[in-house]
């Protein structure tokens, strides 16, 4: 039987969007809802509270949309307990150090990070995907940009631990995808050599 996390050592932060006032009609956006979200980093465990504002002014002519905050996404990716610097870490180990799972695992509870065998797997797989994700041309996704009018673009760097390379991703905060990447090398052969 599976057990539960406990919540009771966690760290609070409230995010917001940047933008608090609507552009049609200058006044004051509204909390349309909040959501809760427990995020497991290599820093601890934080209860991030994201604060979804929108215009509630009857007859404003400005496009009725949500603003999430941007900050958002620089915790974890959607639909994931544990923090994009716990990916890169999982990263790290896995395809630079090439450590087996079961030692990964252990190596993340000495530091702290409690997670099983299986999600060091899953983990390792979205690091793998994310390191190869680049909108570039796809037809479908430049459409569904355009469509919402453009994009707000945010740069999340993480550095699995000091003196490693940062991995960064390129996310649109309105829709929450990731557009693009850097050049990221995970270095299989130990005699390889870094290309940038």
């Amino acid at each position: 039987m599976k057990r539960t996390r406990s919540h009771s050592a966690s760290r609070v932060v409230e995010l917001y969007p940047l933008e608090r006032s609507c552009s049609g009609c200058q006044q004051p956006l509204r909390e349309r809802y909040h959501k809760r979200r427990w995020i497991v980093t290599l820093r601890g465990e934080w209860c991030v509270i994201s604060h979804v504002l929108e215009c509630q002014t009857p007859g404003c002519l400005a496009p009725s949309r949500s603003r999430r905050p941007e900050g958002e996404a620089s915790f974890a990716l959607p639909g994931y307990t544990f923090g994009l610097d716990v990916v890169a870490r999982i990263g790290e180990l896995r395809y630079r150090q090439h450590q087996t799972l079961l030692a990964i695992r252990e190596q993340l509870r000495q530091e702290g990070v409690k997670l099983s065998v299986k999600e060091v797997e899953l983990l390792s797989e979205v690091f793998l995907a994310l390191v190869s994700t680049v909108a570039g041309d796809e037809a479908s996704l430049v459409a569904e940009l355009n469509k919402q009018g453009g994009i707000i673009l945010a740069i999340d760097g993480v550095q699995p631990e000091k003196g490693n390379e940062t991995l960064y991703l390129l996310r649109d905060t309105r829709s929450g995808r990731v557009l693009a990447r850097p050049q990221f090398v995970i270095e299989r052969d130990p005699r390889s050599r870094r290309v940038d």
